[in-house]
């Protein structure tokens, strides 16, 4: 076992030492691309504007007040998302709570 952990061991660092000269050999074509354009890296970066943020939904997860009943029934509906039957099409002004 102490054979197979050095193993891995060496195979985990052989892959690092890789990664490290590949994102350098990145960094440098890039500093290349850039010079011929006559801009530097850190200019090329900062004019990157950062994503936009989402906003989050004030009203996630609360419950809100019905507004409509239907007389018949007793059904109330809060006025959001899909009409009931029993309003659909009809004057909501008559099912006011």
């Amino acid at each position: 076992m102490p054979e197979l952990a050095a193993l891995i061991e060496a195979a985990q660092a052989k892959r690092q030492e890789k990664l490290e000269g590949a994102k350098a050999d990145l960094l440098s074509e890039f500093r290349d691309k850039a010079a011929e354009l006559g801009l530097s890296i850190s200019a090329l970066v900062a004019a990157q504007k950062p994503a936009k943020e989402r906003k989050t939904r004030r009203s996630k997860g609360e419950k809100v007040a019905p507004k409509y009943q239907d007389p018949a029934t007793g059904g109330t509906w809060t006025g959001r998302g899909r009409e009931p039957a029993w309003i659909k099409g009809k004057d909501r002004g008559e099912f006011l709570v």
